[in-house]
Parts: C-alpha cells; structure tokens; sequence
C-alpha cells in the first residue's frame, strides 16, 4: 500500500507564490537588484554627517571656505540617491502592476465555475490584498537583508564600539511585534467575505443586505488598520525607550555597552544608523504582519477551489 504524502499547505502555496513571480523574470531581477541597491547606499548619508563632524571638530577646515563644498557634496549625494529611488520605485510600480494581471489571470483558470459577483471581487479587491504577499518575497526580504547588514557593515567599519548599544537598542521591539500578526489575520478575512457580500449585495432587493454588509467591511478595516498601525506606533515607542534605559544603565553600572569617551562625529553615526537599523529589523515585524494580512486573499486567488468548499483555517 502506497503511503501519500501530505505536502504542508502554506508550503505549496509559497511554491505557487514563487511561480506567479517567475512569469517574468527580468523584472523580478530588477527589482531585487534596485532594492539591494537602495538598500546598500542608503548608510552613505550617516557617513558623510560623521565625516563633516569630525573634520569640524579636528580644526581640519575652514568653516566657512568649506562650507559650500560640503553642501554641494551632500546635494550631489542626495540627487543620486534620489535618482536610484526612484528608478526603484518605478520598477516596482511595472512589476507590482505584472502581478496583479498574473493573479488575475491565475485565479480565472484555477476557479471551478463560473460565479458573476465572487468574480468580480476577487479580480478587483482580492487580488490587491493578495499582491502585498508576493512582495516579501521579491522586495521586502532582500530590502531588511540588505539594509542590516549595509548598516552593520558601515558602524563596524567607522564607529564598532557603538554596535553592542546599537543592537540592543533594536532588538527588543521586534519581539513585541509579533504580537498582533494573528489579530490582522483574522481582521483580512473577514474583510475579504465582507466584499464578497457586498459584490453579490447589488441588487436593489438586498439593498439592506448590502448596507449591512457595507458597515461590516467598514469595522473590519479600521481594526485591521488599528492593528497595524498599532504595532508600528509601539515598535518606535521601544525602540527609543530602550535606548533610553541603555543610556542610564550605562551611566549607573558602567557596564560597558556605551564607550566611555563619546566621540561627536560617532554619536552623530549611532543616531543616523539608529533610525537605519531600526527600519529593516522594525520591518520584519511588518513583512510578518503583512503575510498574515495577505494569507486569506493568497488562498483565495491561488487556491480558490480550497476557499471555496472549505473555511479557511487560521494559522498561529
């Protein structure tokens, strides 16, 4: 007797994700390649702010000679990285367009029958919700890879006594974050059967069906919306507080996280590479709410013969 294998659902979906982003290649390299980029020169800005600090500081320059020099430098190193930005972003915008056509066109061969108003929502709003999904994997991922070890790579190099205190600033925050990914789960899902029920509510017979259904998928967003932006307002709350409570345990038991000798062009560095580090680490708890945001549509476009016979089953 042949023994099946069961293949982990979230699984196969992430394999269909990775088929879906395939269809065109070119631009999911262009947009891996433009976000490590972006991700690579951002640190530069924390740098040059370091470098002027320190020649100020030395007497090395003149102020006021060099001063027009420097604001040039650091024009010209802001256009180019706003020119990168947005050749990123108008990659993105082409790619991210591409994969709403390819859901679309997905979930129109995979459904089992033909259903006018399910339809409907699911090309017009499901496959939105669902894009966000697939940007982890093409965007997200490689933009907080990039962007830690950018950042990392820039304090070893100009200030490393500062990386312990830069660390332990961050990192706790993320923790706390994951706190509400199965709430903004639960919160999609219902939206998504709210605009269900509001595409098969268009009747003028079921005008107070659609009402009802109206006010439900107004509930749900704005929880939906709590929560995330929630966790985002908390994550930079702790992020400063623990940075805070490092300051003063450093002052109080000199336990050594902070250098004893606070060098200005270094704490200008810590604070640039503070809110840096704090972006991509503070983002992995936004990629993880995002994928729980996107999971229901996900199943829905890629797997709506599953959606459809069964309740989708929430995972912890």
């Amino acid at each position: 007797m042949k023994k099946t294998v069961k293949l982990n659902p979230t699984w196969s979906l992430f394999v269909d994700m990775l088929r879906v982003l395939l269809t065109y290649p070119q631009w999911l390299a262009a947009a891996i390649i433009s976000t490590i980029v972006v991700a690579a020169l951002e640190p530069s800005l924390a740098w040059m702010g370091k470098k002027v600090v320190d020649d100020f500081k030395q007497g090395n320059i003149e102020i006021n000679s060099s001063l027009v020099n420097y604001i040039v430098v650091f024009g010209g190193l802001l256009l180019g990285l706003g020119l990168i930005k947005l050749g990123d972003k108008i990659i993105d915008k082409i790619f991210e367009t591409r994969l709403i056509i390819c859901l679309q066109r997905t979930y129109l061969q995979r459904r089992e029958k033909e259903r006018d108003a399910e339809d409907i929502s699911h090309i017009l709003y499901h496959c939105n919700r669902a894009k966000p999904g697939l940007d982890i994997i093409h965007k997200d991922s490689w933009k907080i890879i990039s962007q830690t070890i950018s950042v990392i790579i820039w304090q070893l190099t100009l200030a490393p006594a500062w990386l312990p205190a830069l660390l332990i600033a961050v990192l706790p925050p993320i923790l706390i974050g994951f706190i509400f990914g199965q709430f903004i789960q639960k919160a999609s899902l219902k939206m998504l059967t709210a605009q269900e029920n509001i595409a098969a509510s268009t009747t003028e017979a079921k005008r107070l069906e659609l009402i009802e259904h109206q006010e439900s998928f107004f509930r749900h967003t704005i929880r939906l919306e709590l929560f995330k932006s929630g966790t985002e307002i908390l994550m930079d709350l702790l992020t400063w507080f623990g940075l805070l409570v490092l300051v003063l345990l450093s002052s109080v038991f000199h336990i050594g996280i902070v250098p004893k000798e606070i060098q200005a062009g270094d704490l200008v560095l810590f604070w640039s590479n503070l809110n840096l580090l704090s972006k991509p680490l503070g983002d992995i708890v936004k990629v993880y709410n995002k994928a729980r945001e996107a999971y229901p549509a996900l199943l829905r476009v890629l797997r709506p013969t599953i959606a459809a016979n069964h309740q989708i089953q929430q995972e912890v």
